[in-house]
């Protein structure tokens, strides 16, 4: 069957249009006519193989990587930069209008990023002495030499450490990386591990702030975004002036620490006690003592009153009872992270059926070469 990719879709496959249905197809840019066949037939969605291209666009290009085409990690290295900026904020406007319902007026900003070596964690897996990465929609590891997305420390290390790992059966290797120094740790089943680094965190220095970062913490994953997220943030705070600030699943305390710097009281809520450690002593690293610290389940807790929410949940996005709170309550501006924009827009239509608007909307490419992406938002109450 023969077609023309008419966009990409969340999860960087292609889509072409075969009597009547949505043929969702991997390896593909916009605009080529493509020969496929259907893989997968399933009730809302079709899955097709390509095999050739007929009209390649001119925004293709060859993946440097050599394990691009079996390695899961990556699945835009086929596209110019250029055309991955633009598949995403199609992704994003998609989104927002069939889900939300919001037709944007025009583009997004976007923050683009360094196309290589940003990640500042990475997660090796290890199978029958075999460590690498997991094959694309599979859970066979596959044996990896290079890998373009991590600093070049951390490949070295990776590298030197894989003789040592063939006697593992199974494990996975954490590493966390501030583009110079690491620190490692093997976890095995059933709550094993071992440092395989002297260290055991990591310093990260981002503007003002220092943080102090393990392989199991949770930390923004792109080495060259993490400043601009916090001037974000601290754009929207140096007009708003709020008193009071809760920061919603703070994690390490990556947004708390300028919250703290503009704010009278912080409240810091995170359901995960290995992060809560680390921003306790990011807290007395940075001299901070203006931070209340909750261990909570965000999504089911009853929320603290604040003047202002900063929320960055996970992929799931936020639960129908912390939005009701967050709209029930006196603040006027919600700040939200979201690394996900289907949730993000349906998030969104509860917002604007609750009397919230959307005032701010920014794309930061936290994930060159893959369909990922961050996105930054305000939402304003309305009069």
């Amino acid at each position: 069957m023969i077609g023309k990719v008419h966009a990409i879709a969340k999860g960087g496959a292609g889509i072409v249009h075969d009597t009547g249905k949505a043929v969702f197809i991997p390896g593909v840019v916009s605009g080529e006519t493509v020969e496929y066949e259907i893989a997968n037939r399933r009730k809302t969605v079709w899955e097709g193989r390509l095999l050739r291209v007929i009209e390649a666009s001119p925004q293709r290009t060859r993946p440097p990587c050599p394990h691009y085409q079996e390695c899961g990690g990556c699945n835009l290295q086929h596209m110019s930069y250029e055309e991955q900026l633009r598949s995403k904020t199609g992704i994003l406007l998609a989104n927002l209008q069939k889900i939300a319902g919001l037709a944007i007026p025009g583009p997004p900003g976007i923050f683009p990023s360094p196309l290589w070596r940003y990640r500042s964690k990475s997660e090796f897996q290890v199978r029958d002495g075999v460590s690498g990465f997991f094959a694309r929609a599979s859970h066979r590891v596959i044996p990896i030499r290079q890998c373009l997305l991590v600093p070049e420390a951390v490949e070295v290390f990776f590298l030197a450490q894989s003789r040592a790992l063939r006697g593992c059966a199974n494990a996975q290797l954490q590493i966390v990386s501030n583009g110079r120094e690491l620190a490692a740790r093997l976890e095995m089943p059933g709550g094993k591990g071992e440092w395989l680094s002297r260290e055991h965190s990591v310093r990260f220095e981002v503007a003002a702030y220092a943080y102090r970062i393990a392989p199991d913490n949770f930390i923004q994953a792109n080495l060259f975004q993490m400043q601009p997220m916090l001037g974000l943030l601290e754009k929207n705070l140096a007009g708003l002036h709020p008193a009071t600030a809760a920061d919603l699943f703070c994690g390490c305390g990556f947004f708390t620490l300028p919250l703290a710097g503009r704010c009278r009281s912080v409240l810091a809520l995170e359901n995960d006690p290995g992060n809560l450690a680390a921003l306790r002593t990011n807290l007395e690293l940075n001299r901070t003592g203006n931070v209340r610290v909750i261990l909570a389940d965000v999504l089911q807790a009853d929320l603290p009153p604040a003047g202002l929410y900063v929320v960055d949940p996970p992929r799931g996005g936020l639960s129908a009872k912390v939005i009701a709170a967050l709209t029930g309550s006196d603040t006027a501006t919600i700040v939200y992270f979201s690394c996900d924009s289907a949730t993000l827009a349906r998030d969104l239509r509860l917002f604007s059926s609750r009397g919230f608007r959307l005032q701010e909307l920014q794309l930061l490419d936290n994930f060159p070469q893959t369909d990922h992406f961050e996105t930054f938002s305000v939402l304003k109450k309305t009069a």
